[in-house]
């Protein structure tokens, strides 16, 4: 009799495959006393693990530049930042130096100290870092045992039908995973919004999450069915259900080649109301997956891939060439370059203090770009260079008000002031939009579409900002609702305001691409949407089977309701 193991649906598609499960490499560590003469010694191999495990971390994170998204970069890019950090660097040193003891054992009380510090934090930010501590000293401990830190499979083992069980999955694990057959992800902890979410969406691979005792309850080599459309796994189940899960399969194959009939579709509602699908990129292949797909442009483009996983900002002339190469494949169609958008869990050199009390709330997207002028008018000199190649807008990130709107338009005039003083073609006229990211700036709406030319809704931030739910902490996961009435009355807000102005409105969160949410956006008067380029044909599809006008008439009902089940009801989701 199959056993079934329910958690949440994360990433979309049923994986059929044998279990490879995943034990997790722990900091365990042996604890012995050393003779004074040894001390030096013993803080110099602590030392060089460090480095090993940093100069490790950098390989990996350059092999996997070109294979995976932004989120899986930052990701790797914080772990990289606590190697430099005291607190987990330089603690183990004291602790070898003050108790005499061996390495293995000051990194861990260290970490345990660092992690148990973390949980008694009332910041949710905070408490879900504890994982990238924990992550980190692992990695620490593998340096220090001359092995590797927990890895998948060697890159010529073959990934086909396997299915990889794991308490989490590390982004650096990552490592050559894309493309080698892989069936599915069932990860013990986290939830939809969570780091091991994510990375399996970014890949394509169904996932499901928050599988309490999934390493206890599956063997390796056992044959599982993961339902990433549902949200639960299936061990060793009978030929009937496995031949029934197959066809599932089979379908799902055949929906994915029957929507390639639509990229040259319009997008459109079944009562003939054209819709607009712009693409979130930041990579060649992104690009040319929205170009198939057939994406109006390039409704969001990531520029901060750029500026990770080095140590200094990157010069006018390597930003030119690649907003001029997104233009060009792009062939003329629009492209919107949205400003460098770090802070957060995506911190770079740039001279902030990297020890901010709440990196959340702290120096980030436009306002850190405001901080150092001089980066930003490099950024800003080569988006104007570029502009006049071909139909480019400028999206300012993570805007709080007016005057950050103001400041920019003042460099941006400034700029193309100095670019025409010097012979340089460049396009000083170019659309300035912001990003509505924080309720303030959904508040502020008409006041800032007097001075914008169009505005993106991004929801990711602008639902946890609004219910003060950080979307990665699974211990307030569920508090975390697309459909609370306050996130959805912000969202209508701004959606009204921008169309009573006569300007263009888009929402480029993850809402935009599930199409879960489809309905209820056309129900609240979106028309534009913004999306990874890989659910443009489905969202085409999903499109197609509604009609718009009765939805509309839903949208008072929809704005009067007291709580998301309700809102739910209504759409009948």
């Amino acid at each position: 009799m199959a056993l079934l193991l329910s958690g949440q649906a994360a990433s979309k598609g049923i994986g059929i495959g044998r279990a490879r499960v995943l034990e997790v490499g722990g900091v365990e560590a042996p604890e012995y006393t050393l003779e004074p003469d040894q001390i030096g010694a013993e803080i110099e191999r602590f030392r060089a693990a460090v480095a090993q495990a940093r100069a490790g971390l950098r390989t990996i994170a350059d092999r996997l530049e070109q294979q995976v998204s932004s989120e899986v970069r930052d990701f790797i890019e914080t772990h990289l930042l606590m190697l430099e950090d005291d607190a987990l660097v330089e603690a183990p040193v004291e602790f070898i130096r003050g108790r005499a003891c061996n390495a293995e054992w000051a990194l861990k009380q260290a970490r345990d100290q660092l992690m148990a510090a973390f949980d008694q934090m009332q910041d949710d930010y905070f408490r879900s870092r504890r994982d990238d501590v924990d992550q980190v000293a692992k990695r620490i401990a593998g340096a220090l045992a001359n092995r590797e830190s927990r890895t998948l499979m060697a890159e010529d083992d073959s990934l086909a039908d396997t299915v990889i069980v794991a308490d989490d999955i590390e982004p650096a694990e990552l490592t050559g995973l894309a493309d080698r057959g892989l069936a599915a992800f069932m990860i013990e902890s986290g939830g939809p919004q969570s780091h091991s979410s994510i990375l399996a969406r970014s890949m394509g691979v169904p996932c499901i999450v928050g599988v309490r005792g999934a390493r206890q309850m599956v063997s390796e080599g056992q044959l599982l069915i993961v339902d990433g459309e549902r949200g639960f796994a299936l061990i060793d189940p009978d030929g009937e259900r496995l031949a029934r899960y197959r066809e599932r399969q089979v379908e799902q194959r055949r929906r994915q080649s029957a929507l390639q009939r639509l990229a040259s579709v319009a997008p459109r509602t079944a009562d003939e109301v054209a819709i607009s699908l712009w693409a979130n990129a930041e990579q060649v292949k992104d690009i040319e997956m929205a170009l198939r797909n057939g994406a109006a442009g390039v409704g969001l483009f990531r520029t901060e891939f750029l500026y990770l996983n080095r140590n200094s900002a990157p010069d006018e002339d390597e930003q030119y060439a690649a907003c001029v190469a997104a233009i060009r494949l792009m062939g003329g169609k629009p492209v919107t370059f949205r400003t460098l958008d770090v802070g957060a869990d995506k911190q770079l050199n740039l001279g902030q203090d990297p020890h901010e009390p709440n990196p959340a709330l702290g120096l980030r997207g436009i306002r850190l770009s405001l901080r150092f002028p001089d980066i930003f008018r490099t950024q800003l000199r080569a988006i104007l260079r570029a502009a006049a190649l071909g139909p480019v807008s400028l999206l300012l990130p993570m805007i709080n008000g007016c005057e950050d709107v103001l400041q920019t338009r003042k460099l941006v005039r400034e700029v193309g002031e100095e670019l025409r003083s010097a012979g340089i073609a460049c396009n000083p006229s170019i659309a300035i939009g912001g990003m509505i990211e924080v309720p303030a700036a959904a508040l502020a709406a008409p006041q800032l579409l007097d001075i914008l030319d169009f505005v993106s809704i991004g929801t990711n931030d602008l639902i946890q900002y609004t219910l003060a739910t950080d979307r990665g902490n699974q211990a307030v996961a569920r508090w975390y609702d697309p459909l609370h009435p306050a996130v959805l009355r912000l969202i209508s807000a701004v959606i009204d305001t921008a169309q009573a102005y006569g300007k263009p409105v888009a929402l480029c969160g993850e809402m935009a691409g599930d199409t879960r949410y489809t309905a209820l956006l056309l129900a609240l008067g979106l028309k534009d949407f913004s999306l990874h380029p890989r659910g443009i044909l489905e969202l085409k599809e999903t499109l197609s089977k509604l009609h718009r006008k009765p939805l509309l008439a839903l949208k008072r009902d929809i704005l009067a309701a007291t709580s998301a089940d309700a809102v739910a009801s209504m759409l009948r989701m």
